[in-house]
Parts: structure tokens; sequence; C-alpha cells
């Protein structure tokens, strides 16, 4: 079978969870025999060549793109770059050039800005099916960021306006895949796309899951990963870092390190603040291996984000390496974290965080493990078979 993987970005450029998902599908459907091509963006003045085979079989088309100086633009100029996307005229020739040459049975589309959002329009056109994976709600609102407390912004009627945008471009797409509940439920809610086909499907892992999550007597490594930035609630977390350990200390429970890995705009200003709390430890960027490996040292990892995820992949991360966590309640990594097993608190909210570190110390003290729910996980090429079964039925 041949299948194009869209995405905007993609190894060694990723970013964020979306891209370890594409990499992984291509990895596991090049190895279950079937040809496959990732389409993805890469920087202007990269020297990568636009066409790349990889050793486990795929191919990446790399297409030049200014998306990954998009943080330096002004507001104008970034509603400037995003108009060839609304208008469906970015990439409209060339996609449907490689539709065309390549002849895919199936298109899976992942996060589109930047490659254009004609995708789905050029496949309905040429009769090649398609799909939508969302990863966020980058189709309701252009940053693709929610942040608790300004759930309005979705009802903006320059949001509206944006909303009618991507759905008559998405409208084509045969299937829309949601890995949560709430991201399904989130679009609907506001009508977009509300009579589509839609289907909740997890995003596909490769690891097994631990039954059970170690549970040591002193709780005294604390962890987090991802993007420092104020959004993840990073910023937050280390500024009553030094508050909370006093707490703790007072309800007689052990002081506890805060490990950091990841970097992003909020790096300088945390190395500041970690210089002014020995218990405040900055790891910097980390590959996958060593993420695995700071969470299989890591007594609890913290999740604080303020803005609404999907399905948070460092979530199941740390399942994967039997780290229990405790992550914000509010939207699809709430959810996450409830099939999970994990223990959740209300972001932004101290004393919320504090009960539950207490309560889970409290419990530390009389069990070994905590257990784990048995989350229904699919592997790639089960993903991929529900994704043709249900495209098929709309033939």
């Amino acid at each position: 079978m041949k299948i194009i993987l869209a995405n905007n970005t993609f190894y060694p450029y990723q970013r964020g969870g979306a891209e370890a998902i594409v990499r992984r599908l291509a990895e596991d459907w090049s190895a279950a025999g079937h040809q496959v091509m990732v389409v993805a963006l890469r920087p202007i003045k990269s020297r990568k060549d636009n066409l790349k085979y990889t050793p486990q079989g795929y191919k990446i088309n790399y297409w030049p793109s200014r998306y990954y100086d998009l943080e330096n633009y002004s507001c104008w100029r970034k509603l400037w770059w995003h108009l060839p996307d609304w208008l469906g005229i970015r990439y409209l020739t060339k996609w449907l050039k490689i539709l065309r040459s390549f002849q895919p049975d199936l298109v899976v589309a992942n996060n589109l800005t930047g490659l254009g959002f004609s995708l789905h329009f050029c496949c309905q056109r040429l009769g090649i099916a398609s799909a939508q994976i969302f990863h966020d709600v980058q189709y309701l609102l252009p940053s693709g960021l929610l942040v608790i407390g300004r759930e309005q912004a979705l009802k903006s009627w320059s949001a509206r306006i944006y909303q009618v945008i991507t759905a008559f471009w998405l409208a084509p797409a045969r299937l829309l895949i949601s890995p949560s509940q709430w991201l399904m439920t989130c679009h609907r809610q506001v009508g977009w796309l509300a009579r589509a086909r839609w289907q909740q499907l997890p995003n596909p892992i490769n690891v097994r899951l631990a039954a059970e999550y170690r549970l040591p007597d002193n709780l005294r490594r604390a962890i987090f990963v991802g993007q420092l930035s104020e959004a993840k609630g990073i910023l937050w977390l280390a500024d009553q870092w030094a508050d909370f350990n006093r707490q703790l200390a007072a309800l007689g429970f052990n002081e506890v390190d805060l490990l950091v890995a990841g970097d992003g705009p909020l790096s300088d200003h945390l190395r500041l603040l970690a210089g002014q709390d020995r218990r405040l430890i900055l790891l910097g960027h980390l590959t996958s291996s060593q993420v695995a490996e700071q969470l299989a040292s890591a007594d609890v990892l913290l999740s604080p984000s303020f803005c609404y995820e999907n399905w948070p992949t460092v979530l199941l991360e740390s399942a994967a390496a039997g780290c229990l966590a405790i992550s914000s309640s509010h939207g699809g990594g709430g959810e996450l974290a409830d099939n999970l097993g994990y223990l959740t608190f209300k972001a932004g909210d101290f004393n919320s965080l504090l009960d539950v570190w207490r309560q889970l110390a409290i419990t530390a003290a009389k069990i070994k493990s905590w257990p784990a729910n048995n989350l229904n996980m699919i592997d790639s090429n089960d993903y991929l078979q529900k994704i043709i079964s249900a495209t098929k039925n709309l033939d």
C-alpha cells in the first residue's frame, strides 16, 4: 500500500509530540511492507536534500519554508505569511503533482500549517482517500494554543472567521481522528465539522505500559519534561517551588528536588531561579533515551500545563517508565491522566497541588506501588487498519 504522511515539521526539525507520532507511523508502516512517503517542511537555510531515503525504508520529501522563522515575525507579518494557507494556494500545484506521481492509496495529514490547507481538496479531486489527525486546536485558533481562563477566544469574531476557512478546506477529508474525547468534543461544541465522520483513536505506541507505578517510601525527586514556556506551567511551578518545599517541611515531609528537562523561551529566566534555589535543577534538552532514563529514576512526573493539551506524549512515556505522574486536570491531558490512573490537580492552584502531594506522600509510607489503569492502546498497524476500514466504509 502507498501512503503519504503529511506534517509540517519532522526529524531533525521536530518540535513536539506530533512529529514523534508521525515518525513512529512511518517507521512501523514501512516495516510492515508499505511504501511510505513523509512530506514535511525544512528551514529555508537548511542544506538538507529535498528528498531523503531513510534506513527504515521510507522517503522524506522536505519542502523549504519560512515556517521556522514565524516566532521572530511581527503579528502583521505572521498574518501575511498565513494567508496562502487560508486561501488554499500554498503548494496547491505541488500537492497535485506529487499526488499524481506517487499515486498513494491513502494520505494521512497531521499539522498542515505551512504545508497548505488544500491537501484534502486535492485528494478529493483525484479520488484519493485522506484522513486528518488532530493534535491540538490549531484549526479553531491559528496559534493552536488554548489556555485555561481564556476559553472565550474560541468564540471571538476572528476565531469564527478562521474556523469557517479551516472547515472549508478540511471538510473533504474522509475521516477526522482525535486521540482524546475532549478534543473531539471541543471541535463539535463550536460547530466545527460537527456532522463529519469523527473517530476517537488513541495515538499508537510501541512500548508496554507499566502494570503499576513505583512508589518510594520517601518522595525526593520530581521531574518536569517539556517546552520551557509559560503555557506549559513550568514558570508557575518553578516560582512556587521554594515555597512548596517549605510547606512540605512544615508538614513533616521531605524536601523535593525538581528536575527540569527541556528548552524554550524561559530557559534564561529559569536559570536565574535555579541559581536561587538549590532544589531546582535544570537538565537542558534531552534525547528520547535520556528522558526515559530520567523518568526511570524519578519519583513523580509533574505536568502542570496551563494550556489545553490533547494527548500529552510525556504522560505515556512516564507510564512506560513506571513513573507516577501528577497532571493538570483539564483538557485531554487530564483525560489521559485519569485513563492512566494518575493523580490530577487544578492548574495554577498551589494548595491543590500541595494537597495531592501530601496525600501521595502519606500513601507512599503505606504501600510500595500505585496501581495503573489498563489503558486500551493500539499499535501502528492496528491504527492503520482502523483508518482504512473507516475510509472504505465511506466509499
